[in-house]
């Protein structure tokens, strides 16, 4: 199957975001939904239409957000990776565009590996010096008992035309060595946090984010600071459950 979606975001006068193109098909449909009256930024949610994604199917999404928008994107549901009859491996490819002064916040649910499965994401994003971003990816390794499927997730990001980020996981039994002790070890869930605020100007980036793991998380957390207004922020945890928590325990305190 292959499919496509793409989202137009624009500012209005009074301030609040406005969503000029809004389409979709199966499997990625895209939904809006009521947001902060107070913030102004408009909310859409990513809904499945369909099973998979299924080896073999390969879906676009574009994002364009104008000078000054606003846009949060959630989703109602882990997505479910699943292995296609062929064995062949499903993409989802994401370009985003985010003009002067706009922001976006991306934080769905986990995408969940089935076993067999063979899955890549590849994330391109084009941003303005003064845009702001919060991209937040979860990937588990299998269902709950179940051995685990193989995703490549690459996430990467240039700010003002100069890279800012480049990150790239690839894990799973597709991949040799991944599920060793030098990637993943035992660990089937992990996750990624980019965060780029360009009014991080005083204070370095790394000091804006506090760690603070309890005695009883499980799991690693590291944050690393980007050249520039940015951290990216990497965990890995037992599973999702564990994995939140952590995160919870840990980023306890943002300035």
């Amino acid at each position: 199957m292959k499919a496509s979606a793409r989202l137009v975001a624009e500012a209005r006068e009074d301030g609040r975001t406005r969503l000029t193109a809004l389409a979709d098909q199966a499997p990625l449909l895209l939904r809006q939904t009521p947001a902060d009256a107070d913030a102004g930024a408009a909310e859409v949610h990513l809904v499945g239409g369909a099973a998979g994604p299924i080896g073999g199917d390969a879906v676009h999404f574009d994002l364009h957000l104008g000078p000054g928008a606003s846009v949060r994107v959630r989703s109602v549901a882990a997505s479910l990776a699943l292995p296609g009859p062929q064995g062949g491996e499903s993409s989802l490819d994401i370009s985003v565009r985010i003009e002067a002064a706009a922001s976006l916040t991306w934080e769905p649910e986990p995408l969940i590996a089935a076993r067999g499965a063979r899955h890549r994401t590849t994330v391109n994003i084009e941003m303005a010096e003064n845009a702001r971003l919060t991209w937040y990816e979860q990937t588990l390794l299998g269902r709950h008992g179940e051995a685990p499927g193989s995703t490549l997730t690459r996430l990467r990001v240039r700010r003002a035309g100069r890279p800012l980020l480049d990150h790239t996981l690839a894990i799973g039994p597709h991949y040799p060595g991944s599920l060793g002790p030098a990637v993943a070890g035992s660990d089937r869930a992990s996750a990624t946090t980019l965060i780029v605020d360009p009014t991080w100007t005083d204070v370095p980036p790394a000091q804006r984010v506090v760690l603070d793991p309890r005695d009883d998380a499980h799991g690693a957390i590291a944050v690393l600071p980007l050249d520039g207004p940015a951290i990216v922020i990497n965990a890995l945890a037992p599973d999702g459950l564990a994995l939140r928590r952590l995160l919870d325990q840990a980023l306890c305190h943002r300035l």
